[in-house]
């Protein structure tokens, strides 16, 4: 019940009765013995209690905040590699749009797969090599269903040329992915803070060798001296 209702329900010089079945039903506490006045006064006071409740205008369009759409592009020249889980990987790529053109041009982008496990890629080493066409225009990431858990992978976003060299145009971070099944090991490895070293539970802590002044001279030059 708004301020106003009640103050129009007063104006209209209710009786008795209608004035103490309304306060009742704004809750209020109405004794049997109250006067026409009394309960007036009541209502009144109530009504002076609440806030004039502002209601929209609906005569004018209601403006709402636009929602702005997420960018399909950041020019920037990015080939990101994450692990999903021991037997999947995902890539995803944004490109600049010199490079888009330089690869929409090419009408023949491919996406590489390296695995590179113990390697210092070089382009040409690899493991394995997996190879996915990409249509640049229809996604922007691709999903590799891998082989081995345990692994480190690479990927390279390229052309093939008519004669089926690939030329690669971006690279990826390397990524590994997890192992497939729990430790075997039951070794707790930890790192000393503020020091190089890992101390593995159930060895000794060896302290670091400790280094001492050299003495001036040569050998023989020192036994001749104690002589």
């Amino acid at each position: 019940m708004t301020r106003k209702e009640i103050l129009d329900f007063l104006s209209s010089q209710p009786s008795i009765q209608s004035a103490k079945a309304f306060a009742k039903k704004l809750g209020l506490k109405v004794k049997k013995r109250m006067k026409k006045q009394e309960v007036y006064k009541m209502l009144y006071q109530y009504a002076d209690s609440l806030k004039e409740e502002e209601k929209p205008d609906f005569s004018q369009p209601v403006q709402q905040e636009g929602v702005q759409d997420i960018p399909t592009s950041y020019g920037s020249d990015r080939l990101v590699l994450l692990a999903v889980n021991p037997y999947l990987v995902h890539v995803f790529w944004d490109l600049s749009f010199s490079t888009y053109e330089k690869l929409a041009k090419t009408g023949n982008v491919v996406l590489r797969l390296y695995d590179v496990t113990f390697i210092i890629f070089d382009g040409t080493n690899a493991h394995r090599i997996f190879e996915a066409g990409v249509h640049l225009d229809m996604c922007k990431n691709y999903y590799f269903k891998v082989p081995m858990a345990n692994a480190d992978y690479l990927a390279e976003l390229g052309y093939k040329k008519d004669n089926g060299e690939f030329i690669p145009v971006l690279r990826s971070n390397i990524c590994r992915t997890p192992s497939a099944f729990p430790s075997s090991s039951d070794r707790q490895r930890w790192y000393v803070r503020g020091k190089p070293q890992i101390v593995t539970i159930g060895e000794v802590l060896i302290k670091p060798v400790e280094k001492i002044s050299a003495v001036g001279g040569s050998f023989e030059e020192t036994l001749s001296g104690r002589r």
